[in-house]
């Protein structure tokens, strides 16, 4: 038994060592690393960088280091422009308005550790068209289960029979087969309009449901057949151009719109290991993916979404020598900013730090028979 003790008491020590060490040793070596915001000139048909270096003015660098003002991004800083008096009148051909461009200025976003995180399976249900006018805070919530949707009302925490049967035979008469499999919804009211939920079914088809008039209302998308989708995003944008963006397995992103039609892209993001962000304009989208590797940009039309430009941008890590490299075989630690769970998680895997723990232990052993030889 008392063997056992010293064998756990090792054991434990070991793991603190691995815990603490590493987690201590990143504290104090750290560096902050930012990327420059980045986005497409509609202009100058390149992607510009922002620079602050002065402090003072901002600065658009693109990719031949040529420097510009905020005419390098006329719609996205129109605001400035136009209180400058020095908002064009016309771009790309086109003549433009501050109400069109700030119509048209979007942001979508999305990250990977909210997409990974275990969230309760209830989903708060809007009413998408309120008495009032404006979208209020909503009163049912569904719970999805292996043979329909579960629709409770919240104030009583009480299942409402009625509406779930009604919705669930809403769903199955537009060809829907439970169980449900992928949401995606944004249930705030503060957004101008409710779209409710895109979700598929057992089979992979794609469906919008929502709550209109308290009545279900349901679409199935049947140009979305056949994509095989692993993530939905909802974007209920001001312009309406799109109702939401749909990931293949295969990591490819599809347009969907409103009437129903997919338009594919060349924009390749994987949801589960990579933050998206796209900002949109009249003409343009610059579409970011980014892993632990870099930046990848895509700029697309605004208008059918091909594909205009690309461009990389990898993170210029410095090399340093890295000490628990050489004295530890891996580094153990409990919490990850890709997401939310607490657990223990092994990386960073070292084969010098195997070899010098190695020897050290052997060297720890042979010192400690020497010395019970010494004393015998």
């Amino acid at each position: 038994m008392k063997r056992i003790g010293k064998i756990f008491i090792i054991l434990s020590f070991a793991v603190l060592i691995l815990w603490i060490v590493p987690w201590l040793y990143r504290i104090v070596t750290l560096k902050s690393y930012t990327t420059p915001f980045t986005l497409y000139s509609c202009v100058y048909h390149d992607f510009t960088r922002l620079d602050r270096s002065d402090g003072k003015e901002f600065r658009f660098i693109d990719r031949n280091g040529n420097v510009y003002g905020d005419e390098a991004q006329p719609l996205f800083y129109h605001n400035v422009l136009s209180s400058k008096g020095m908002l064009p009148d016309t771009l790309e051909g086109r003549a433009v308005t501050p109400a069109e461009i700030d119509a048209n200025n979007i942001i979508v976003t999305a990250e990977m550790k909210e997409i990974k995180r275990i969230a309760p399976k209830a989903y708060l249900l809007m009413e998408s068209v309120p008495v009032r006018l404006e979208l209020q805070d909503p009163e049912y919530a569904f719970v999805p289960r292996k043979d329909g949707l579960y629709i409770y009302e919240m104030a009583e925490n009480r299942l409402d029979e009625t509406k779930s049967a009604a919705f669930n035979e809403a769903l199955r008469a537009a060809g829907f087969s439970f169980p449900a499999r992928l949401f995606a919804g944004n249930p705030s009211d503060r957004k101008e309009y409710d779209e409710g939920y895109l979700l598929t079914d057992a089979d992979g088809k794609l469906f919008q449901l929502k709550m209109t008039d308290g009545a279900p209302e349901v679409r199935h998308f049947s140009a979305a057949d056949g994509l095989n989708l692993e993530h939905l995003i909802i974007t209920e944008l001001k312009n309406r151009a799109t109702l939401g963006y749909l990931v293949g397995r295969d990591h490819a992103l599809y347009m969907l719109r409103p009437d129903g039609s997919v338009v594919p892209t060349q924009v390749r993001y994987n949801p589960f290991e990579e933050d998206f962000m796209l900002i949109g304009d009249l003409f343009y989208y610059t579409v970011r993916v980014s892993d632990d590797e870099g930046e990848h940009f895509y700029a697309l039309r605004s208008d059918d979404f091909s594909l205009v430009d690309t461009m990389d941008r990898p993170y210029a890590f410095e090399e340093e020598t890295n000490l628990c490299e050489y004295l530890f075989p891996c580094r153990l630690y409990f919490t990850s900013s890709d997401d939310g769970f607490v657990k223990p998680r092994f990386t960073d895997w070292s084969w010098k730090g195997l070899i010098v723990d190695l020897v050290l232990a052997a060297a720890w052993i042979l010192w400690r028979r020497s010395r019970k030889n010494t004393k015998n």
